[in-house]
C-alpha cells in the first residue's frame, strides 16, 4: 500500500482540526441534495408520560394504597379498578418490551480501531444529530473511496481487518459505529432509516474530510450493513449518485419483517398482526415522514440495486440462517461477468472471523474495478 500524500494529509488535517469548522458547518447547516433514501423529519416532541412512566405509576399506586388502607381490598370498587388495570398493564407492558426489542439497541462490549492511521472526523446525521466517523487513507493521489457498513450490535472495530484489506488496494475507506452501536449515541428510537439517513449523510459530506471528490464509490455492506448498502444503491443521490460503481454484500439481511419474526420474545410472534401495529405506530411516530412501510421493507420492495454487486454469503449462517440469501437471490441476479453471488462453506457470519476466500473473492472482483 502506498504512503499518503503530504498535501491530501495536510489538507485533512486542516479540515478536521477543531471544533470551529464543526460549529461553523452547525451554523450554515450543510444542505445536502435530493436524498431519496431514508425519512428525514425530525420526531415530533410530544408532552405525553411514557409507556414506562404509566405502568410505574399506576401500580405504585395501587400498592401504596393497599398499604397504606387495606381495607380497600373490600371495597368492590376498588377491586374492579386493579382489575381493569391489570389487562391494561399487561398491554403497556407488552407494548414496551416490543418498543425494547426492535426500536433500543443492545448495550455490549466496545470493541475500538486500533490502525494508528485511522482520521476523526464528525457530520451531521439524521435529524442533524452530530455524529462520529472515521477516515482510514488511501495510497498516494487515489481519489477513490469505500464507504464500510458494519452489521446490527456490531461496530468498525470489529470489521476493522475488512476495512483495512480495502484499503490496502488502494481507496479510502470511511466507516463509523453506526447508531446506537460502539461509541455512537442513539440507542432510543432507533430504525433502520435513521442508519440509511446517517449513512447517506456520511457520504454526502465525505468531500469536505477528504479535500476532494472522489471519482469512483464502492459500499461494503456487512448484514444489516448490506440491508442499508442495497437502500442506498438502489436510491443514489448527491454527487456520488453518478460515481457509484458497486456494492459488496456479505451475508446481508434483505427483510425487516423476517428480523422481526426473529427477534420477537417468545410466543408473541403468535400475534403479528398486534404486533405490526405498535410497529407501525412507532415508527409513524418516530418518522412523520414515513416512505417505507413494514411490509415494503424487504426485497424487491425496499430497492434494487442497478450498479455492478459481488455477494458473499455465509453457507452456515448462525445468525440469519438463508432466508435472507433465498429472498436476495429471487430478485438480485447477475447479468453479467460485472457481478456473482458466492456460497461459501465454514465463513461464520460474524465479521471478526475473517476467511482467506472472502478476501480473495473481495480483492479478484474489486481490483478488475479499480483497473478499469
Amino acid at each position: 500500500m502506498g504512503s499518503q500524500h503530504p498535501g491530501w494529509t495536510q489538507g485533512f488535517d486542516e479540515l478536521s482540526r477543531g471544533d470551529d469548522v464543526i460549529h461553523e458547518g452547525r451554523r450554515q447547516k450543510f444542505q445536502r441534495k435530493a436524498r431519496r433514501a431514508a425519512a428525514y423529519a425530525k420526531t415530533p416532541v410530544r408532552w405525553t408520560p411514557s409507556i414506562p412512566t404509566i405502568l410505574s405509576l399506576v401500580f405504585t399506586i395501587e400498592f401504596l394504597s393497599i398499604l397504606l388502607w387495606p381495607e380497600l381490598k373490600d371495597n368492590r370498587a376498588f377491586v374492579l379498578f386493579v382489575g381493569l388495570s391489570i389487562p391494561v398493564g399487561a398491554w403497556l407492558f407488552v407494548y414496551w418490551k416490543i418498543y425494547l426489542s426492535v426500536f433500543t439497541t443492545p448495550t455490549r462490549n466496545y470493541v475500538d480501531v486500533t490502525d494508528e492511521r485511522w482520521r476523526d472526523i464528525r457530520f451531521y446525521g439524521w435529524g442533524e444529530e452530530e455524529l462520529k466517523a472515521k477516515v482510514l487513507p488511501g495510497a498516494d493521489d487515489n481519489r477513490d473511496l469505500i464507504l464500510y457498513l458494519h452489521g446490527y450490535s456490531s461496530s468498525l472495530g470489529r470489521g476493522e481487518t475488512r476495512c483495512q484489506h480495502l484499503n490496502g488496494l488502494g481507496p479510502h475507506v470511511i466507516g463509523l459505529d453506526q447508531r446506537g452501536f460502539g461509541r455512537q449515541d442513539g440507542r432510543l428510537d432507533w430504525t433502520l432509516l435513521k442508519a440509511v439517513a446517517d449513512a447517506e449523510a456520511l457520504l454526502e459530506t465525505a468531500p469536505q474530510y477528504l479535500g476532494f471528490e472522489p471519482n469512483r464509490v464502492w459500499i461494503y455492506g456487512h448484514s444489516m450493513g448490506g440491508f442499508i448498502t442495497i437502500r442506498l444503491a438502489s436510491h443514489p443521490s448527491g454527487w456520488w449518485e453518478g460515481k457509484l460503481q458497486g456494492i459488496i454484500l456479505e451475508s446481508p439481511v434483505t427483510s425487516f419483517p423476517k428480523i422481526i419474526d426473529e427477534k420477537l420474545p417468545g410466543r408473541m410472534v403468535m400475534a403479528k398482526p398486534w404486533v405490526r401495529h405498535v410497529l407501525r405506530r412507532e415508527y409513524e411516530r418516530i418518522h412523520p415522514d414515513l416512505n417505507v412501510r413494514y411490509a415494503n421493507s424487504e426485497l424487491p420492495y425496499w430497492g434494487t440495486p442497478k450498479v455492478p454487486f459481488l455477494v458473499i454469503q455465509s453457507a452456515e449462517d448462525e445468525v440469519l440462517g438463508l432466508d435472507h440469501y433465498d429472498l436476495l437471490t429471487e430478485h438480485l441476479n447477475p447479468n453479467d461477468s460485472n457481478s456473482s453471488i458466492h456460497l461459501i462453506e465454514g465463513m461464520p457470519h460474524t465479521a471478526t472471523v475473517d476467511q482467506p476466500v472472502r478476501a480473495e473473492l473481495v480483492e479478484g472482483w474489486l481490483e478488475a474495478k479499480l483497473a478499469e
